[in-house]
C-alpha cells in the first residue's frame, strides 16, 4: 500500500448508531472500501475491506473470489483497511464475497453481501494511481497542492479525477508522457472535517483504476499555513506601522548568503526586502526608541521599519566567517558579544551606531547576554563562568565558575533568579545577589536554552527529552520523551492557555499541556513540504551549531517554527499567543528578542 491507511468514517458512525452506547462485543459485516466493477483476464485486480465493531482488538479478513479460490489475511484492527488481490485467468461473472471474523474467536464469522464483478478479454490495462501525497493535517481555508503520480501499464495517457469529499471535485487535462505521470492539482478545504479524497486514473480506453483513498483531517490548529526557506537565525516580530511583520534573513538557494533581509506578513507574503549579503548567525532585536532592526552578523546593522539601513558599523578584524552574537536590547543600548572573548556595548542612534563600551571576558562568549530589571547584563563563557555586570560594562558585580564548560542561555526568573545551563548537562539556578548556587540538577542530555512560564521552568535536552522544573528547588515536575532520537536545542515557546511549544531538530513541533506534559498534538513540519511546492525538500541546509533559530508564537496564536528544514507557520489557537505573564516566555524573552526583562511585547 502507497496511500495512506483509510478510516472509515462512515462505518464507524453506522457502527456506534447500532450500538446504542450499549457496552459488548459487537462485530459487523466487512465493507468493500473499493473493489473494480470490472477486470481483464491475467490482470491483478485489487479489492479493500474494512469492518467496524467493539469489544475486540483484531480480525482476519476472508475472501471467496467465486472461481474457488479463498484467501485469509493477516491481523488488522478494527477500522483500519485491508488490502488483497487476485487474477482472473478465465472470462466470467465472478460473485465476490468477504468475512470478517475475531482472532480470539474464528466462529463468530461475519459474511457481508456478494459483489459482481467482470472478467472480461484483452483490451488495455487499467492505469494505476501509484501514490498520493496529501497534508497529514489540512488547515481550513488554506490551499494546498496535492501530488498524484498513475501511470498506464499500455502507455496510454490518462486523466485524474479527484472527489474532495466535500462536495467538489477536479478532473485533469489529458495527461500525456511517460511511464510515470506526475498531477499537482491544489484544494482548499472550507469546513471542519476528515475529508474523504478519492483518487482515480482513466486511460483512453475508458479501463479505470482501483480508487484511491485518503483521509484528510481538515482543522484549525495543528497544522503548516506556509511555508519559507530557512531561516539563519531567530525571527524577529515587529509591527511596521500597519501590521505584525516577521524579520529574518533565509538562506539562499543556491549561495547561502545571496538572499534578501526581509520582512512577511502574517500570511507568510513580502512586505519588505533589502539586500544583505552578509549571515547574521546571531540574529536580531528590535529597539523601541529609534524604531530600528539591529542585526549582527560579520557587521552591525540597523534598519528601519521598512528595512532601509538606517546606519552600519564595521566591526574590527570582521571578515570571513567570524560572527558577532545576537543583539540583546535595553533603551537605546544594544549589548552583543564578539566569537571570542569581548562584550560591547553601542549606543543606537537615528544614524550611527556608536561603540561606548567593552568587557573584555575570562573565556569565549556563549550565545546571547540577558538584561535584568535593573538593567545588569548578564552572559556566560565557554570556560564555565558566568558574568554579573553594571550596564555600562565599567562594573562586574561577581564572576563565579559553575562547570568546566560552556555556559548556556541565562534567563531571568520572576524574582530576579538566573536560571541557565551547562555543557555537563546541568541546569542551575543562580542568586542574582552574589552568584551562589541556590539549586543545581543534573538532567539526561545536555539542555541548552531553557524558558520560564509562571509556574515552571521548561527546557528539552540532546537525548530527546522535555522538562518541566519547580523554579524554586529544582524539582521535576514531569518529564517526557519526544520523537526519539530527535533532540531539542531550541528554547520552547509558552502559550497564554496552558500550552507550551517544543521544536525538535528535525522540525517537528509538539504543542504539550504544561501541567502534566501531555501532548495535544504534533506537528511534522517537513512532511508539509510538497503541499506548497509539490515536490520534496532535499534536505536540511547546515547552520553554525552556536545560534540555532527558535521558535515564537505571533500574536494571533500562530507558531513561527524557525527550523533546519525550513521556516514554518504552523497554526496555533487565537486565544494562546506568548504568555505576557511569563518571566521569561521565550528565546530572548519576547517578540522583539530584546533580552530584557522590560523589553519587548
Amino acid at each position: 500500500m502507497k496511500s495512506r491507511t483509510a478510516l472509515l468514517s462512515i462505518v464507524a458512525a453506522a457502527a456506534l448508531l447500532l450500538l446504542g452506547g450499549v457496552c459488548g462485543r459487537r462485530l459487523y459485516p466487512p465493507e468493500f472500501v473499493s473493489v473494480p466493477h470490472s477486470v481483464h483476464a491475467g490482470e491483478t485486480a485489487w479489492a479493500r475491506l474494512a469492518t467496524s465493531g467493539s469489544g475486540y482488538g483484531t480480525v482476519r479478513y476472508v475472501v471467496n473470489w467465486g472461481d474457488g479460490s479463498t484467501d485469509t489475511t493477516g491481523q488488522f484492527r478494527l477500522l483500519d483497511t485491508a488490502t488483497v488481490w487476485h487474477v482472473w485467468t478465465t472470462l466470467d461473472t465472478q460473485y465476490v464475497r468477504a468475512a470478517v471474523y475475531p482472532i480470539d474467536d474464528p466462529t463468530r464469522i461475519k459474511w457481508a453481501a456478494q459483489r459482481r464483478i467482470l472478467v472480461v478479454a484483452g483490451g488495455s490495462h487499467a492505469p494505476v494511481v501509484d501514490t498520493v501525497e496529501a497534508p497529514p493535517v489540512a488547515i481550513r481555508d488554506v490551499e494546498y497542492v496535492f501530488t498524484i503520480r498513475a501511470h498506464d501499464p499500455d502507455g496510454d495517457s490518462i486523466r485524474i479525477r479527484i472527489d474532495w469529499g466535500d462536495g467538489r471535485d477536479t478532473t485533469s487535462e489529458l495527461l500525456h508522457g511517460p511511464y510515470y505521470t506526475g498531477f499537482y492539482p491544489v484544494h482548499t478545504f472550507t469546513q471542519v472535517q476528515t475529508a474523504r479524497v478519492v483518487f482515480t486514473a482513466q486511460d483512453q480506453a475508458g479501463a479505470t483504476s482501483v480508487p484511491e483513498t485518503v483521509l484528510v483531517p481538515v482543522d484549525t490548529t495543528g497544522g503548516v499555513r506556509w511555508y519559507r526557506l530557512p531561516p539563519w537565525s531567530t525571527p524577529v516580530i515587529v509591527n511596521d506601522g500597519v501590521e505584525d511583520c516577521i524579520y529574518f534573513k533565509p538562506f539562499g538557494e543556491f549561495d547561502p548568503g545571496s538572499s534578501p533581509f526581509l520582512a512577511l506578513t502574517q500570511d507568510g507574503a513580502d512586505k519588505h526586502a533589502t539586500p544583505f549579503d552578509s549571515s547574521p548567525y546571531g540574529g536580531a532585536a528590535y529597539c523601541v526608541v529609534t524604531q530600528h532592526i539591529i542585526v549582527s552578523g560579520a557587521d552591525l546593522w540597523a534598519f528601519d521599519r521598512q528595512l532601509h539601513v538606517a546606519w552600519r558599523a564595521e566591526m574590527p578584524d570582521s571578515s570571513g566567517y567570524l560572527s558577532w552574537g545576537g543583539p540583546a536590547i535595553n533603551g537605546n543600548r544594544v549589548y552583543f558579544a564578539r566569537g571570542e572573548d569581548t562584550l560591547y556595548c553601542y549606543i543606537d542612534s537615528v544614524d550611527r551606531g556608536g561603540r561606548v563600551a567593552t568587557l573584555a571576558a575570562q573565556g569565549a562568549i556563549a550565545d546571547v547576554p540577558v538584561i535584568d530589571a535593573y538593567g545588569a547584563v548578564y552572559f556566560g563563557t565557554d570556560s564555565g563562568y558566568l558574568y554579573k555586570v553594571g550596564s555600562w560594562l565599567d562594573t562586574t558585580f561577581w564572576r563565579v565558575q559553575l562547570a568546566g564548560c560552556r555556559i548556556h542561555s541565562p534567563v531571568v526568573g520572576s524574582d530576579g533568579t538566573i536560571y541557565c545551563t551547562s555543557g555537563s548537562q546541568r541546569i542551575f539556578a543562580i542568586d542574582p545577589a552574589n552568584g551562589t548556587a541556590l539549586w543545581t540538577i543534573v538532567l539526561d542530555g545536555q539542555a541548552l536554552r531553557p524558558a520560564v512560564g509562571q509556574t515552571a521552568i521548561f527546557v528539552g535536552t540532546t537525548a530527546s527529552k522535555v522538562y518541566s522544573i519547580d523554579p524554586s528547588t529544582g524539582g521535576i515536575n514531569w518529564v517526557k520523551v519526544l520523537g526519539y532520537p530527535d533532540g531539542f536545542t531550541t528554547a520552547p515557546a509558552v502559550a497564554a492557555d496552558g500550552s507550551v511549544y517544543f521544536q525538535s531538530n528535525r522540525d517537528v513541533l509538539y504543542r504539550v499541556n504544561q501541567s502534566d506534559g501531555s501532548i495535544v498534538w504534533t506537528c511534522d513540519c517537513r512532511s508539509y513540504y510538497y503541499s506548497f511546492y509539490g515536490v520534496h525538500y532535499p534536505g536540511k541546509l547546515e547552520r553554525p551549531a552556536e545560534f540555532p533559530p527558535n521558535p515564537t508564537i505571533l500574536s494571533n496564536g500562530n507558531v513561527i517554527v524557525a527550523g533546519e528544514y525550513g521556516l514554518f507557520c504552523v497554526a496555533g489557537s487565537r486565544g494562546a499567543p506568548l504568555d505576557p505573564r511569563a518571566p521569561w516566555p521565550k528565546w530572548q524573552h519576547d517578540l522583539h528578542n530584546t533580552g530584557y526583562v522590560g523589553g519587548g511585547r
